[in-house]
């Protein structure tokens, strides 16, 4: 399938690694233009969207530019029960997760196009909270309500907004979290990788670039009249209805 991204142009949030950069790979390969931010210095577009001062500089460089679409994506924060985060710690993730999204979102609206699509990513704790990351089950949840808030404002201009769920894909951030795990369980990474896969009715972890093609499908214009909706990649993990 065409999916009709050549000529079109797609911010692609955290696009230098993990899910971003699977989603961006597939962008590039379907002949979209892509903008790929990265919080390191040297790496495609500087953006870290826990930090003010790094937002405005971004969106500074952005002036002028017009954009087709945009996949909204951001780092994990820290892991940790309730009882063990600081107050620091839940200011930094929530400009890392929530207000740094919607700062950049807010003011890069007027750049895109109509017809567009805003595409968010998200995390399985909108479903059901994962143990031992809090400020993740908090924020997160907090973007799916921003979508599904922005359906009927962006709809005049065709705007589409949708949500995408990775389940356990193989990135450097799920095997930071698998390592974790272990650690805390005092168990081996391989039995921790092992228990997951089980729960997952594929029996294995996802590919990035499984999540990456659904990605493009819905940033592109193939997924015209999907809109408001939650797609998730999970294997089939999630059971709820």
């Amino acid at each position: 399938m065409d999916l009709g991204l050549e000529r079109r142009t797609v911010l692609v949030m955290g696009g230098s690694r993990g899910l971003g950069k699977a989603v961006a790979d597939v962008l590039r390969g379907e002949g979209a233009e892509v903008i790929a931010t990265s919080r390191n210095p040297g790496e495609d577009a500087v953006l870290d969207t826990a930090v003010e001062s790094s937002r405005r500089a971004f969106l500074e460089s952005m002036q002028g530019r017009r954009l087709d679409g945009m996949f909204v994506n951001t780092g994990g924060p820290r892991t940790g029960d309730f009882g063990e985060l600081s107050l620091d710690d839940w200011r930094q993730a929530f400009e890392q997760l929530l207000l740094g999204p919607i700062h950049i979102v807010r003011e890069l609206l007027p750049s895109v196009q109509d017809g567009g699509s805003l595409l968010f990513n998200a995390s399985s704790s909108v479903k059901v909270p994962i143990p031992h990351l809090t400020l993740s089950n908090v924020y997160r949840a907090a973007i799916y309500a921003l979508v599904k808030s922005l359906v009927d404002e962006l709809a005049p201009r065709q705007i589409r907004v949708n949500l995408i769920v990775p389940g356990r894909i193989a990135t450097e951030r799920v095997a930071h979290l698998d390592q974790s795990n272990a650690e805390r369980l005092r168990v081996s990474e391989a039995d921790v990788r092992a228990r997951a896969a089980a729960n997952i009715p594929l029996g294995r972890y996802g590919d990035p670039a499984e999540f990456g093609r659904m990605a493009a499908f819905l940033l592109s214009p193939q997924a015209s009249y999907l809109n408001g909706a939650s797609f998730w990649v999970d294997g089939g993990q999630n059971r709820s209805l």
